[in-house]
């Protein structure tokens, strides 16, 4: 009867292991994904404390957010990619592609330079502010 005891005892104990690993690698998977209130279309308004006017782009970019990728427009050119978040207020674009259209639009690289060095965000009134390790770079507002 002790042997039959043990063997339960050590059974139990490995799959009570197993499910623990488990559900940790699960949670690590969901910490780097975005907040749900950034998950929607942001339309870019301000560009390194400059209001944008429609001289720099062709149209004004955009970029539409998931919890885990992005896609959207830098005015002419599409461009997607990965976003993570390492916790709250935290916010990169770590890898993403750009079409190489030729474009009227003067700040293109700006836009995209400062989308590649993002390490921040905050959302107040509607908008949502990104920043890199210099301090504020990109205003956008909530788009359709």
């Amino acid at each position: 009867m002790k042997k039959i005891l043990m063997l339960f005892i050590a059974v139990s104990l490995t799959y009570s292991c197993k499910s623990t690993k488990t559900t940790n690698s699960t949670t690590a998977v969901n910490e780097n994904a975005v907040e749900k209130k950034l998950q929607q279309t942001w339309i870019l308004e301000n560009l390194n404390g400059k209001v944008l006017t429609e001289k720099d782009f062709s149209s004004f970019p955009k970029i539409e957010m998931s919890s885990t990728s992005f896609s959207g427009s830098t005015g002419c050119n599409g461009i997607k990619g990965s976003l993570v978040s390492n916790g709250a207020g935290k916010l990169q674009f770590p890898n993403f592609t750009s079409e190489t259209q030729k474009c009227n639009a003067k700040k293109e690289a700006e836009f995209l330079q400062l989308l590649k060095t993002t390490s921040g965000y905050s959302i107040e009134n509607n908008k949502l502010y990104l920043s890199n390790q210099f301090g504020l770079t990109m205003s956008f507002k909530k788009g359709n």
